[in-house]
């Protein structure tokens, strides 16, 4: 399962424990999204839990590049958990925004994306080709955390109802001009991401029609 060598660092699993940990953690982060309708509070925890996530994230390929313990199953793994990561919390927002066009369109287009760019690689695989993530796709998934990170930030310091946000409606005497313009950059933030979701799905696509 490993290209290690024999003689592997004592702790050679914990790369792949942590991307799997990342796995059995989404359950809880959605959970804590969907119940900051209720509860505006419990954003602080769902915005720790996704930057702990994203460390996470770092942390195992660095681990793993350092100890020269990669493996096939860790890079088969570790793109499929931050996709799912992703989606989650996309879809998690989208239903606590009551389907507002402005996370429900973006996430549409990424999750999207996501999913073809997983049938287009199994073809090529099939064809014996590799299609290897390249810095705009990376550019991508780091945007769609920012993204996803600045609206948590945004429910966790603003105490607000995101669907009367993003519907513009009137504010709550708490919200402030500052307030707005975070929600206002995290949605830039992630319209951006789903730009270069497209254009990037587009890139994979053409490259499978070429090989």
């Amino acid at each position: 399962m490993s290209d290690a060598p024999a003689a592997r660092h004592k702790l050679h699993w914990l790369p792949n424990a942590l991307t799997v940990s990342r796995i059995f953690l989404i359950p809880i982060l959605v959970w804590l999204i969907n119940d900051t309708g209720f509860n505006p509070g419990l954003a602080v925890f769902a915005l720790g839990l996704f930057i702990l996530c994203g460390i996470t994230d770092f942390i195992d390929g660095f681990l793993a590049r350092k100890w020269k313990v990669t493996s096939d199953f860790g890079r088969m793994l570790d793109p499929i958990a931050d996709k799912l990561l992703v989606a989650a919390c996309l879809i998690a927002l989208s239903v606590l925004s009551m389907g507002s066009v402005w996370i429900y369109l973006p996430a549409l287009v990424i999750i999207g994306r996501d999913i073809s760019v997983s049938g287009i690689r199994e073809y090529a695989a099939l064809a014996g080709k590799v299609m290897a993530p390249t810095k705009l796709a990376k550019w991508k998934t780091t945007f769609e955390m920012l993204g996803i990170i600045l609206v948590l930030a945004w429910m966790a310091l603003a105490q607000s109802d995101l669907m009367d946000a993003l519907f513009w409606n009137a504010p709550k005497p708490g919200d402030s001009a500052g307030l707005r313009g975070l929600l206002m950059a995290a949605i830039a933030t992630l319209w951006l991401a789903a730009i270069l979701s497209a254009y990037t799905g587009f890139h994979y696509f053409r490259a499978a029609l070429r090989k």
